[in-house]
């Protein structure tokens, strides 16, 4: 008879041998499949199998929007794009409110879910139903932001007599363009028919692509948003999805926890920056379609 050990070896070959022809299949039937997506809800699944599940808090996000709902937005959750030298991921700020304890590697060909320290990456969402056409806002928190534009703020930080200038108009040597909490959104438009669109937050206002066009615009949603190193800023990518093409650190949606914010106790969150509104302060939590962020 075999001994219990031997029996998982065998379900576990078997187990791998399944999910090595249905990526064979998925490639065969599909030849613009994103590697990266399905690649991401295999290990994430695996990785669940092994621990005997994982708090990805759905039971949270089904007890608030209902099981038809939170489902729609398990499934509508973009993946996120990192440009080179960003280090931060989205973070709990409940529980982590500084840069070091939400900093990940910066390897090209990472798809990373946790920080260095161990932390969720973690999104916060919010579900508005408007009629039958539903809004997906998913919130992310960094605790910094520091504008990244042509270089400005590696010339700060090498210049003594901008930082002195800094500590005296300022009264800090931080970049003019440095600030704590940054609150970034992603927002998903589900119509009636079931076609979706989306757009992401950008200095204050809403865009689809980098493009000045873009600004205010909704776009197809791609399944992927890309951060924009320092800022946060995001756009849609135009041309080539993460893992066909862009050799950047990727976080695949498969492993998000996500937090609704509707369950959340908002007392529990103080500002470090008086002013930067959290997502529930600002005009788009009540009104989907506005142009503020």
């Amino acid at each position: 008879m075999q001994s219990e050990s031997g029996q998982v070896a065998v379900e576990w070959a078997a187990l791998l041998l399944l999910i090595a022809l249905a990526l064979g299949a998925a490639v065969a039937a599909s030849p613009s499949v994103d590697g990266r997506l399905f690649g991401g809800f295999v290990a994430h699944r695996l990785v669940c199998v092994v621990k005997g599940g994982c708090d990805d808090s759905d039971a949270e996000l089904a007890r608030i929007y209902g099981q038809r709902d939170a489902g729609l937005v398990r499934r509508s959750l973009p993946g996120f794009v990192f440009e080179r030298g960003e280090q931060q991921v989205p973070v709990d700020w409940r529980s982590c409110r500084s840069v070091e304890c939400a900093s990940a590697p910066d390897d090209q060909d990472l798809d990373v879910h946790r920080t260095g320290n161990g932390g969720r990456v973690t999104v916060f969402t919010r579900l508005l139903r408007q009629g039958r056409r539903r809004y997906i806002q998913y919130w992310s928190y960094y605790p910094t932001s520091n504008t990244a534009f042509a270089g400005s703020d590696r010339l700060w930080e090498r210049s003594a007599i901008a930082q002195s200038l800094g500590r005296l108009f300022l009264g800090s040597t931080n970049y003019p363009g440095w600030h704590r909490d940054d609150w970034e959104g992603v927002a998903i438009r589900v119509d009636r028919d079931g076609a979706r669109a989306m757009r992401v937050t950008s200095h204050g206002h809403w865009q689809w692509c980098k493009h000045p066009i873009c600004r205010g615009s909704w776009g197809p949603a791609t399944g992927w948003t890309r951060v924009s190193k320092g800022s946060h800023a995001g756009h849609v990518p135009l041309i080539e999805l993460p893992g066909r093409g862009l050799r950047e650190r990727t976080t695949t949606p498969e492993g998000i926890r996500l937090v609704p914010l509707e369950g959340l106790d908002r007392r529990r969150y103080q500002r470090l920056d008086p002013d930067i509104a959290p997502p529930w302060l600002k005009d788009a939590y009540a009104n989907p379609e506005s142009p503020a962020s």
